[in-house]
């Protein structure tokens, strides 16, 4: 017989025992997992069920003890983590937050010492990390402890119900005007054209660097996102758009004349010198000294960054009245609200103008007073 092949999609065989009753009388499950065949699982479930009853016998704890916060945590990444996203995601955000904070803080503390108090007590420390990075720490310390108590590491999940706050000034997105926008196509469309794209289409950037000439139709003035460059072990591959968010895009009469004027060299659109696609860290690079330059130029534009030229997109689409259901099919969100949590509110500028309409001045009223 053919050897079975795991159903799961983190590619583990699972198998699950009834390990006693709720107070309702329901059945409690747990699972065991094996990399290498669903016998291993099966395996394992015999020898946790033989522990068990050989601690309800005597009224020792079975939990084993020998498992550690830091190498723990350090196989975590490297067996949940680091095969399923991207090498960017991995080493920016898993490995610095558990290498950077976690590991220095928790060290190699028995994973069934640290308590609810113990985690507590660690945000307590943390409170001038940004609310999103806060977020991610808990995130980070929840799986840990869940897929530990999955491997009979410890019993209980002390980050389960932890709690923190941030005292960190709230990072403010850049949002050009009008005005900047064109400040920065008129600067940019002989220096780094894509960046006027960019600025017409709100694209990511892992999109705008893989786009290639057969996603373009100048006919009919459309551009497809079929994926987005990403870096997998050092190498600048492609993958499906985030949140797999295909999608055809109208191209304005300026970005038409754009993708005309650009040389037909390579089969990527902006290639780099060899004529392959950007990593897209590199050109995020090559962005910022040329908006630094800008910026020293025309000071009144800020240096933003690729997603805030995205954003900025956005952002023009709602001040001109778009709804945010062409926005949200425009930017390939995955869900409306995010649309609307980004897009919804208005500038100051469009509240100050309606205020104003709404409630003229003192002096505006006068004159409306008199001409009546």
């Amino acid at each position: 017989m053919p050897r079975k092949k795991p159903t799961r999609k983190d590619k583990r065989f699972e198998y699950k025992i009834t390990v006693g009753r709720n107070i309702h009388g329901k059945p409690l499950r747990k699972s065991f997992y094996s990399t290498v065949s669903l016998s291993d699982a099966k395996k394992k479930a015999e020898e946790y069920r033989v522990a068990s009853e050989v601690s309800a016998r005597t009224g020792e704890a079975f939990v084993p003890s020998t498992g550690r916060f830091a190498p723990w945590a350090r196989k975590w990444l490297l067996s949940y983590k680091q095969p399923f996203v991207e090498e960017d995601t991995y080493k920016l955000t898993y490995v610095s937050l558990v290498e950077g904070h976690l590991i220095p803080y928790f060290g190699n503390a028995l994973l069934s010492d640290i308590r609810p108090v113990d985690i507590q007590a660690y945000f307590a420390t943390k409170t001038a990390c940004s609310e999103s990075r806060l977020k991610k720490m808990r995130s980070i310390l929840n799986a840990i402890f869940e897929c530990a108590i999955e491997n009979d590491l410890c019993y209980k999940n002390p980050a389960k119900h932890c709690t923190y706050r941030s005292t960190a000034q709230k990072h403010i997105k850049h949002v050009l005007s009008d005005e900047q926008m064109e400040t920065v196509k008129a600067y940019t469309a002989d220096r780094m054209p894509e960046v006027v794209l960019l600025l017409e289409t709100g694209l990511r950037r892992g999109e705008l660097v893989g786009l290639m000439w057969s996603d373009i139709d100048l006919n009919e003035k459309t551009l497809r996102v079929q994926r987005s460059m990403i870096v997998r072990n050092g190498t600048v591959v492609a993958n499906p758009p985030k949140w797999k968010s295909y999608r055809t895009l109208p191209l304005s009469e300026e970005a038409v004349q754009l993708i005309r004027s650009l040389p037909k060299e390579s089969l990527y659109l902006f290639p780099n010198e060899d004529g392959k696609p950007y990593c897209p860290n590199t050109w995020s690079q090559k962005l910022k000294r040329l908006m630094r330059k800008l910026h020293n130029e025309h000071n009144e534009v800020p240096v933003v960054t690729a997603h805030e030229l995205r954003h900025t997109y956005g952002t023009y689409l709602r001040r001109h009245g778009a709804d945010i259901y062409t926005i949200q099919k425009l930017l390939g969100h995955k869900d409306i609200n995010v649309t609307a949590e980004i897009y919804v509110h208005n500038e100051i500028d469009t509240l100050r103008n309606v205020l104003t309409s709404i409630n003229p001045t003192g002096e505006n009223q006068a004159k409306t007073a008199e001409s009546s």
